[in-house]
């Protein structure tokens, strides 16, 4: 509650008359109206003095100079030899399980064609070597992987035969169909 007589505060309008001047009529219902606004303040005249070159801000020194798009992104080498693994184990589960159903020569040709698609990746790779002057890399792997996908086939041909190859190749690649969901 206030003391004032002005603004006897509480729920009920007070009982008598807060504005006990004639002059003045007192508001319905004990409440009164809003103060009229005040005059608008003149506006004052501003001047503009000159600003003084503040010293640079922390985040100046670190103003990109060359926009983006114009940076040349330098190429990396890829991590390992496992388009090369992969190639030549589906090599092995291609021409190994259709090894039984198909003419020996057929086979020799498959050879051939795996040969020549193991060295033309080769050379693709001597070129970027060459093109982004990267260290040389082993070469071993290439032979590794020409010869020792064809002998892993005739191997495999000789020892256990065309449908345990394929029964094998589904299975590991349903096993590398799970390992590569839960990579994600």
């Amino acid at each position: 509650m206030s003391d004032s007589p002005r603004n006897p505060g509480g729920y009920q309008p007070p009982e008598e008359p807060v504005h006990p001047s004639p002059a003045e009529p007192s508001p319905v219902g004990g409440y009164e109206p809003p103060p009229s606004e005040p005059p608008p303040r003149p506006l004052s005249e501003t001047t503009v003095e000159p600003v003084e070159e503040a010293p640079p801000v922390a985040a100046e020194r670190f103003r990109r100079t060359t926009p983006a798009r114009r940076k040349v992104i330098p190429a990396h080498r890829g991590g390992g030899h496992w388009r090369l693994l992969t190639g030549t184990l589906t090599y092995v589960m291609v021409v190994g399980g259709m090894a039984d159903y198909v003419e020996p020569e057929t086979r020799a040709l498959a050879h051939l064609a795996f040969w020549l698609m193991t060295g033309a990746a080769f050379l693709v790779t001597l070129g970027r070597e060459q093109r982004h002057g990267w260290e040389p890399g082993p070469r071993w792997p290439w032979l590794v992987g020409a010869f020792g996908g064809a002998l892993a086939v005739e191997a495999l041909v000789l020892t256990v035969g065309s449908p345990t190859i394929i029964v094998g190749s589904v299975i590991l690649l349903g096993f590398g169909l799970f390992v590569l969901m839960l990579l994600g």
